[in-house]
C-alpha cells in the first residue's frame, strides 16, 4: 500500500494519568487481551500498511515490551515493518509534550526515507475497526490536501471533542473547529487523517523552525481558515470508542460486553492482533456463577461475577462477588470480597472480605500492584 502509518501513542492522555504514571497511553490494557495500540495498529496491518512508526516520548518501556519483535502483526521484516520512534536524547525530553508537530519532528528522517506517497496519522486513544484503503482512495479522488475520518453526530452532544467538522454533500469540509461540542448533524473527528508525505514534511520543517508545534490548530485549522488548505471528510459508520478519561475508559470497556458493540470491533475478517502470551484455559470452579463477562485466558473464577472484563491470570476466590468491574492482569480478588464499579490495575491484591463500591460514572480505581 502506498502509505506509511504513524501512531501517536500519548495524545490526549492527560486525563488518564491514573493509568499512565508508569506506562504509555497506548499500552493501557483494554478488552481483556488487548492494549489500546492494538486496534489502530491492526487496522493498519489489515489495510496492507507494512511501514508503521509509533511515536513515544515517555514511559514507553511497557509499550516496547508489548510490541516486542512485531511478529503478531507480521511486521518483523527487513524492509518496512514496525519501528518505535522515541525522541532524541536532549534536555527537551523532560518537557511536556508540546504537540504532534514536535513529535513528528523526531520522525522526519523516518518519513523522508519512506517510499510511500501518503502518510496516515492516527491516535491510539480511539478504538475502532476500519479498512483504510477506501479512505485513501477517497482522499485521492477528492483532490483535497487532507482527508479526515469522522463519525456522524445526529443528535448533538454536550461533550467537548478534539475536532468537529461540517461537510457538504461531496464530503468537502466547510467548517473545522477544535475542542468544542458537536451540534446536531456535525461530524466528530476520529484522530485519524491522510496527507501527502511531501506536504506533511514541509509543514513539519517550516513550523517547528518557528517554534510552532500544534498540528491541528497551527497547521490544519490555521491554513484551512485562510483558504490555503482543503479538507475532505471520510465518514465512518462503524463502532468508534474515544477513550480520553477514566469515565470513557470505563464505559467503553463495559460497552464491548454488548454484542452490538463487541462484534463490529472484533471482526473475523479484520482481526485485532495482539501479543500472544501462552496461558492455560480459564478455570471455572464448581460454585462459580458467571454472566455477561469478557474473560481472557489463564483466569481462575470461583466466585460470582457479572458484567465484568477480566484480563489474563485474574483470580476470583470463593464467595467473592464482582459486578461491573474491570480486573487487569494477574490481580486477585480474595474470598468473600465484594466489588462493584471498580477498576483494578495489574498485579493488585484485593484481600479477603474487602468491600469496594463505586459509581458507574465514578468507579473506584486500585493502582497497579496495590494491596487493599
Amino acid at each position: 500500500m502506498n502509505m506509511t502509518g504513524i501512531i501517536f501513542s500519548e495524545t490526549y492522555g492527560e486525563d488518564l494519568d491514573v493509568f499512565t504514571h508508569d506506562r504509555n497511553l497506548a499500552a493501557i490494557p483494554f478488552g481483556g487481551r488487548y492494549r489500546l495500540v492494538d486496534f489502530v495498529l491492526s487496522n493498519m496491518v489489515n489495510s496492507g500498511i507494512n511501514n508503521v512508526g509509533v511515536l513515544a516520548k515517555q514511559h514507553y518501556h511497557s509499550l516496547m515490551d508489548h510490541l516486542a519483535n512485531n511478529q503478531e502483526w507480521d511486521l518483523n521484516r527487513k524492509n518496512g515493518g514496525l519501528l518505535l520512534l522515541p525522541p532524541f536524547a536532549s534536555e527537551a525530553v523532560n518537557h511536556n509534550n508540546r504537540g504532534k508537530l514536535d513529535e513528528l519532528r523526531n520522525a522526519l528522517n523516518y518519513l523522508e526515507q519512506s517510499n510511500s506517497q501518503y502518510v496516515l496519522l492516527a491516535d491510539a486513544y480511539v478504538v475502532y475497526n476500519m479498512d483504510y484503503r477506501p479512505m485513501l482512495q477517497a482522499h485521492i479522488d477528492s483532490g483535497a490536501d487532507v482527508t479526515i475520518a469522522a463519525t456522524h453526530e445526529p443528535d448533538g452532544s454536550t461533550k467537548v471533542y478534539p475536532s468537529v467538522l461540517q461537510a457538504d454533500r461531496s464530503g468537502r469540509v466547510v467548517s473545522y473547529a477544535l475542542n468544542t461540542t458537536a451540534r446536531p448533524g456535525d461530524y466528530v473527528g476520529m484522530g485519524c487523517l491522510i496527507i501527502a508525505k511531501q506536504l506533511l514534511t514541509s509543514a513539519i520543517q517550516e513550523l517547528t523552525a518557528k517554534g510552532i508545534y500544534h498540528l491541528e490548530r497551527d497547521f490544519i485549522q490555521h491554513d484551512f481558515n485562510r483558504g490555503k488548505l482543503t479538507l475532505n471528510m471520510f465518514p465512518f459508520e462503524g463502532v468508534c470508542l474515544r477513550i480520553r478519561d477514566v469515565d470513557s475508559y470505563f464505559r467503553s470497556s463495559m460497552a464491548i460486553i454488548d454484542e452490538s458493540v463487541g462484534a463490529p470491533l472484533f471482526r473475523g475478517d479484520r482481526p485485532v492482533f495482539t501479543r500472544v502470551t501462552d496461558e492455560i484455559p480459564t478455570y471455572y470452579g464448581p460454585e462459580c456463577n458467571v454472566s455477561s463477562c469478557v474473560v481472557a485466558d489463564g483466569c481462575v473464577l470461583e466466585g460470582t461475577v457479572d458484567n465484568c472484563v477480566f484480563s489474563r491470570g485474574v483470580r476470583v476466590c470463593k464467595g467473592a462477588v464482582v459486578k461491573n468491574c474491570i480486573i487487569m492482569q494477574g490481580s486477585t480478588v480474595g474470598e468473600g470480597a465484594q466489588l462493584e464499579n471498580v477498576i483494578v490495575d495489574k498485579w493488585a491484591n484485593i484481600t479477603a472480605g474487602a468491600q469496594l463500591k463505586g459509581l458507574a460514572t465514578n468507579p473506584v480505581i486500585i493502582r497497579k500492584g496495590a494491596v487493599v
